[in-house]
């Protein structure tokens, strides 16, 4: 289906000489995570000390990946977005795994499920719970839809009734004093590792696309814990979230119009000698270039109103 927004995306009227539209006002956008295209992989390890460095497997079959689901907050400044925090990064339940919470007998529902088994060693269970992301960044440009995701940082969500957890158990058969259950909080922020991220329209959505990619180590006394969570959230947003500002100008004998764009829309320029007549498609040149679009005609003597069509 094709969806046409001619709403606040401005008016030029012409007489003698163009008026300049202000910039439109960027609020919070909140973009919708969608469940079914967003998921992130845990993988890991246990520093054991003297038994080495050992990888976390998983439990059962898709226990160390999950989808997520909440909202992202974002500001956009054509051409620029920026998060500012306030986001709800949620992981869902992907099944019951062992230990129960805090490192209990039994298992419970999870986020992720992990283990390492070796009948020699040592055996230990892991189940990560209650997995809560914040994500911030500084303004970033966008650039044919994409933006570098390596300056957005990832926070751990710790002021919730139940904070993001790894609970454990852990058992070493030669060495039953070394055997130790509990559990450790992830805490702190991380910087995601540099990437592309997206923001694309189409379909009348704005969808993000953030790649996920950080590393966050847990200790207690004993035992070092390294979770590194990869993957991709995708997040959408109605598209007249998107603040058009249309500027123009009239010089030796052309019009123009400019916004910022980017992949997606399709933009049509129209034109009325008056607000009460029909509006009809203007015939001018329209470059573009990566963050902006240009329109440039040839002026009349007359009056003109122009306007900017959005198709999605």
């Amino acid at each position: 289906m094709k969806l046409e927004s001619f709403i606040d995306w401005g008016v030029l009227i012409l007489i003698g000489m163009v008026a300049q539209l202000q910039p439109v006002a960027a609020g919070p956008v909140t973009f919708t995570i969608d469940t079914t295209r967003s998921s992130i992989t845990l993988s890991g390890n246990l520093d054991a000390g003297v038994l080495g460095t050992l990888p976390i497997t998983a439990q059962g079959t898709g226990s160390l990946t999950t989808r997520y689901s909440g909202g992202i907050l974002a500001n956009l400044t054509p051409p620029n977005i920026q998060f500012p925090g306030g986001s709800l990064i949620q992981a869902n339940t992907n099944g019951t795994w062992k230990p129960a919470i805090g490192g209990g007998t039994g298992s419970a529902a999870a986020n992720y499920g992990g283990e390492i088994l070796d009948s020699f060693l040592l055996t230990a269970y892991f189940a990560g719970r209650n997995f809560l992301l914040d994500v911030a960044s500084p303004q970033m440009t966008l650039t044919n839809g994409g933006f570098n995701s390596g300056l957005m940082a990832v926070t751990f969500l710790t002021n919730t009734t139940l904070a993001p957890s790894t609970d454990y158990v852990l058992t070493v058969p030669l060495e039953p004093s070394e055997d130790t259950n509990g559990s450790l909080s992830l805490t702190g922020t991380s910087t995601n590792s540099p990437n592309t991220a997206y923001l694309t329209n189409s379909g009348g959505k704005l969808a993000l696309f953030l790649p996920v990619s950080i590393t966050n180590v847990v200790t207690n006394s004993s035992e070092v814990i390294t979770v590194v969570l990869m993957g991709t959230v995708v997040a959408t947003a109605p598209a007249s979230a998107w603040p058009l500002t249309l500027s123009g100008g009239l010089q030796n004998g052309k019009v123009s119009l400019t916004w910022p764009s980017f992949p997606g829309p399709t933009f049509t320029v129209q034109t009325t000698p008056a607000l009460v007549t029909p509006w009809s498609t203007a015939t001018g040149i329209t470059t573009v270039q990566a963050n902006t679009t240009t329109w440039t005609a040839t002026a009349t003597n007359t009056a003109q109103f122009y306007r900017l069509q959005a198709s999605f």
